[in-house]
Formats: structure tokens, sequence, C-alpha cells
């Protein structure tokens, strides 16, 4: 026993001289917890050292990138809103549906990610936070809203589309607008639900890539309301969407066939009802192929911190066992800020797969911007016939004010002359009174 004491000492004491400071751990907000050397060992900041490439971009990803992602996906998702809503393209129950989406991607950018960036670069911001417990707690819901609702809008326009497909002569006479209305407002009370389950668990907010304090103050950022979270977030949608296109793509292979018995032709062109199910299918590939891989690191990265979870220990085997387990840990950490980077550009690119599957969509939107070109050059061709007219009217006025100066200048000289002569003769008259 003695001897193990005393190997486990020097154990220790070759590892308390560690030429690498608590400082290299940049992430670290308060340094003055007298655990940190056991927590944050030698090995672990040697490791961090060497993933700092990877970091690096990670960061540089989410602070320069993630602003322009933010700016660009507000606007095109508010112009996708407005093209949705024009009286060619608002007469289905998708257009509600892309409504809703629209609506909800933008939530997801300003609460998710607007203000993760705001939190992690202004001190201010995050002081707001810290020191509301109602706004930390409305952020935390709010955040997860609507990511969770545009995920379900997903799926849910997906399967509303595979019924109609399938089912046409039972959907022909529904009232679209009516079920998609409907199950919107499902989606959205059942995502709240969801939500509020972040007011019991911390989650990755405890520890955000975006690297800022968190709010909320819970020992425990996992729970078993985390497996919930997970599955409810991705692996529940990015089975449905999965499944609901598979369907969708037999059944439509099924009819071009059919089509090309009867009509004896290959060359076809392709109706309406393939149209809307390209535009559909090419929304829900992207989400899907943008939100598996978020959720795997994310599943393995709560696997890793409930089921694996290993602790300090002045034993060197476990102590090696959670040195391991934590740099892991931390690989997984930015692997997330990684692909949560990669999943958030599904919020602004839903315009662009608009643009080029939806053929209703496409012409509104060259006829809107021919119409702004057309307004902007009869409003420069006015602004110009005004200036035109004005100079017009200050041409009289000019050749009279021209006319009254070569008057005047005619007029000095005679004028000159009268007065030379005028003084010559009083001259005169004077001399002669002087003589006489």
């Amino acid at each position: 026993m003695a001897g193990n004491f005393t190997s486990t000492n020097e154990t220790f004491s070759e590892e308390t001289v560690c030429s690498l400071p608590l400082q290299v751990l940049d992430f670290i907000h308060d340094f003055n917890r007298p655990d940190l050397e056991l927590i944050w060992p030698c090995q672990v900041r040697i490791y961090w050292i060497n993933i700092q490439p990877f970091v690096g971009l990670v960061r540089i990803l989410l602070a320069y990138v993630t602003p322009f992602i933010i700016i660009l996906g507000v606007t095109l998702n508010v112009i996708s809103f407005g093209m949705l809503s024009t009286l060619i393209l608002c007469d289905s129950g998708l257009s509600l549906y892309l409504r809703a989406l629209a609506i909800s991607d933008n939530g997801a950018l300003i609460f998710n990610y607007a203000v993760g960036v705001a939190r992690s670069y202004s001190t201010y911001v995050n002081a707001l936070f810290m020191n509301s417990k109602f706004l930390c707690r409305a952020n935390s819901v709010s955040m997860e809203f609507f990511q969770i609702t545009s995920t379900w809008l997903v799926v849910s326009l997906t399967w509303a589309r595979v019924g109609a497909v399938i089912f046409p002569l039972q959907t022909r006479h529904k009232d679209h607008n009516r079920s998609a209305a409907i199950t919107i407002v499902v989606i959205i009370c059942t995502s709240f639900i969801v939500s509020l389950t972040k007011l019991y668990s911390g989650g990755y907010e405890s520890d955000s890539v975006f690297e800022f304090v968190p709010c909320q103050k819970i020992m425990t950022p996992w729970g078993s309301a985390m497996y919930v979270y997970i599955a409810f977030s991705t692996w529940l949608p990015s089975l449905f969407i999965f499944l609901g296109n598979v369907l969708l793509i037999i059944h439509m292979r099924k009819s071009d066939i059919i089509r090309i018995q009867l009509t004896r032709t290959i060359n076809n062109t392709t109706n309406s009802i393939s149209r809307t199910s390209r535009t559909l299918f090419a929304v829900s590939i992207v989400y899907l192929v943008l939100l598996l891989p978020i959720g795997i690191v994310e599943t393995l990265e709560l696997y890793w911190d409930v089921i694996l979870i290993k602790y300090p220990s002045r034993l060197p085997e476990e102590n090696d066992e959670y040195i391991s387990w934590l740099q892991e840990k931390m690989l997984l950490k930015w692997c997330r800020g990684f692909f949560f980077h990669v999943y958030h550009w599904n919020f602004a690119i839903n315009f662009f797969l608009y643009y080029l599957t939806g053929r209703k969509f496409r012409d509104c939107v060259i006829n809107a911007i021919k119409n702004g070109k057309k307004s902007l050059s009869t409003k420069s061709l006015m602004h110009w016939s005004s200036c035109c007219k004005a100079s017009k009217n200050l041409l009289p006025a000019r050749t009279s004010n021209i006319l009254l100066i070569r008057v005047i200048t005619i007029g000095e000289p005679n004028m000159y002359n009268r007065s030379s002569s005028q003084n010559v003769n009083s001259d005169n008259t004077v001399n002669k009174t002087i003589f006489m």
C-alpha cells in the first residue's frame, strides 16, 4: 500500500510540472478555480494545441461566414415570402407551407445564430442575458422552437406531397389550405412543448461553439430530456423525410412508366405534378443532407457525455481514461461546431432551390426584376425630363439677362462721350466769361 501511494504521488508530481500554462485553454472563463490543474491536465493542453488548426477554421467560419449567412438568409426569405404571397403562387397549400417555412427559417437565423454571434462578441449583450432570467429562458426556448418548427415543416410538406401523388383522387377536392393551416398549427404547438425542455436542461448551450458564458446555471447540462430533443429534432424527421422521398420517387417512376406505355412516347413534357414534386424533392433532400451530419455528431456527443462519462481521478489508470475521454470530447465539440455551421446554410438557400426547380417562382422573380428595371428607368427618365423642363424655363431669363448686359455695355461709351462733351462746353463758357 505504501509503495502504491508513493508511486501515485510521484506520478502526480511529474504531471503537475507542465510546460504549457492553463492560459493556453482560451475557452476557460474563470481561471480562479482551484481544481483546474486536475480537470485540465497537461496531456489535454498539448492535445488542444495540436487541434488548433481545425479549431481556428471553425472559429473563422462562425465569426465571419455566419453573419453573411444570416444577412443573406433573412433577405432571401423575405423575398421568398413576398413572391409566394402573390396571386400567382398563393393558390395552394404548398405556398402556405413554404411561407411558414420562410418565417420559421428567419426566426432560426435570428434567435439561434444572430443572438449567438452577438453574445459571443459583445459582453454587453451577453450581460443582458446573464442578468435577466426571463430573457435567458426565453432565448433558450425560442432558439430551439424555430429550428424544430422548420424541420417538421419540411417533413409535413414532404408527406403532404406524397399523399397528393399517391392518392390524387382522394385529395383532388380537398381543402388544401385548411388542412395545411391545421398541420402548421399542430407543428407549432408541438415544437413549443418540446422546446420547453430547455428550461430544465442546458443542452448544447452550456457548451456552445460560440463560446459565450451560459446564462442558465444548471448543474447537469444533459438529462433524459436531451434524448427526446435529439430524437425529435434530428433522427425522427430524417427518417420521415427519407421514407417520404423514397415513396415519392417509387410512385413517380411507376407513373412515368405507365404514361410512356399509354402514350407510346418518351419525350413527354413534364406535367405540373412532377414539377411541384421536384421542388419539394430538392428542398427535402438538401435538408436531409445538411441535417444528417449534425445529427450524427450530436448523438455521438450525447452518448459520450452521458453513457461514457469519466471523471478526474488520482489513480493513474482511471486518470488516463479520463484524459482520453476529455480529448475525444473536445474533438467532438468542434466537429459539432463545423457541422453546425454547415447545417445553418439550410435556412438561407431555399430561395435558390425554388428558383432552380420551380417554373412559376422563377417567372415571378424574372418579372419582378423586369418591373423593377422599368420603374427605375421611368423614374430616371422623369427626373431627366423634369431637369430639361427646368433648364428650358431658365432660357428666357438667361437671354434677357444677356441682352440687358449688352445694352448696358453698349450704352456706357455714349454716356462717357456725352459727359466729356458737356465738360468741354462748360469749360469754354467759363473761359469766355473770364476773358470778357
